[in-house]
């Protein structure tokens, strides 16, 4: 009998453990495949986020860069994306980051839409008619501009200045 009890218990410690191992390997790691628009809606989200402004600061909520990352979303972003969780948020890290966290996203939500409204909210309500209408007018600016861009412009060079402070809600509400 206790030959099988310990059987059990490393059959169910092997389940518990394959299962954290699926929700920690980020979806970019197992799909090599790049959403269709990646490239259209990084731009986009980069000029709803920031103007496309690498050193864009949020000074309420401290967002930080083209995107606008949350600092307490960069330590974890960076280690899944670029493999350290103290890399800079130089503007490659930033385009790697943002790449990485979107394709996930995309997998994960379906449509480009669905995850304009997640990087604004952080909610992953698919169900349009549940936003809110400053969700639904951010998701349909960044669609615009989406649509209105008929293939992804160059990535902007790398700033050579240090970071400029913005003022209070100079940036996207939410970010």
């Amino acid at each position: 009998m206790p030959e099988s009890a310990g059987r059990r218990r490393a059959v169910s410690v092997a389940i518990l453990t394959a299962a954290l191992i699926l929700t920690i390997i980020p979806t970019t790691a197992t799909s090599a495949t790049a959403p269709p628009g990646i490239d259209r809606f990084l731009y986009a989200l980069g000029e709803i986020e920031s103007g496309g402004n690498y050193t864009a600061r949020n000074s309420i909520t401290g967002a930080y860069g083209k995107y606008q990352i949350m600092p307490s979303n960069w330590p974890a972003w960076a280690r899944l994306y670029i493999g350290s969780s103290t890399a800079p948020q130089t503007p490659a890290n930033q385009e790697r980051v943002a790449r990485g966290k979107v394709t996930a996203l995309y997998h994960w939500l379906d449509t480009w839409p669905n995850v304009a409204h997640w990087w604004l909210t952080g909610s992953g309500e698919t169900n349009h008619a549940l936003w809110s209408s400053f969700s639904r007018y951010y998701v349909n600016k960044l669609m615009a501009i989406y649509a209105a861009t008929p293939s992804a412009p160059a990535t902007a060079p790398a700033p050579t200045t240090a970071p400029a402070p913005t003022t209070p809600g100079s940036t996207t509400p939410g970010s």
